[in-house]
């Protein structure tokens, strides 16, 4: 299983690109928003890899970071939803973006994203609202969450995500100061392996 690739961007094309790695050429799918983010044609990069194994074929699909690959993944198991609209959607709207649009359940937002009608924008947002991090404090600012808080604890955003991406549907319902605690506790665990 492919988990990252790195190496020199020999072709760019609007959905994918061709990384050389070691003189084997890698057809990457990305979204647009990961191949803006990606260095010139002919100088080195790296991808983090979703390998995807079908009976016909093995698929690759590139992102910069853990939440775009977190939200294809999570996209992936919503029903009617395949990698070609996964992708779309993270070439639309950045993880933090989605999340709150769930989050706020504005389903008319995810119909910008080609291959998504209202019915397949109220699928994703009930089917995802228990699966977003993202805590709306009491003035409704949806870009107050426990993740910039962490971060601003001198965690490292990957390493916040990775945790709370993990936590149980309850301990999401709880207050904001409750899941804080409940997350650095869970981030010490993780440093103490």
């Amino acid at each position: 299983m492919i988990a990252k690739l790195r190496g020199i961007i020999e072709q760019i094309h609007e959905n994918s690109i061709v990384i050389d790695v070691s003189g084997v050429g890698y057809l990457v799918h990305s979204p647009i928003k990961v191949i803006n983010k990606l260095a010139n044609k002919g100088e080195i990069d790296s991808l983090i890899i979703e390998t995807i194994v079908r009976e016909d074929q093995i698929t690759l699909y590139g992102f910069k970071d853990e939440q775009e690959k977190y939200w294809f993944n999570l996209l992936l198991k919503v029903q009617g939803v395949g990698a070609k609209t996964a992708l779309n959607t993270l070439s639309v709207f950045t993880p933090q973006e989605l999340e709150n649009i769930i989050t706020l359940d504005n389903k008319s937002a995810l119909t910008q994203i080609a291959g998504i009608g209202m019915r397949g924008a109220s699928r994703i947002c009930s089917e995802l609202k228990d699966k977003t991090i993202n805590i709306i404090s009491n003035n409704d600012d949806p870009s107050k969450n426990k993740n910039s808080a962490l971060v601003g604890l001198g965690y490292s955003p990957h390493e916040t995500y990775a945790v709370i991406s993990k936590m149980d549907i309850q301990d999401k319902n709880k207050k904001v100061e409750e899941m804080i605690q409940i997350t650095l506790k869970m981030l010490a665990e993780r440093k103490n392996k």
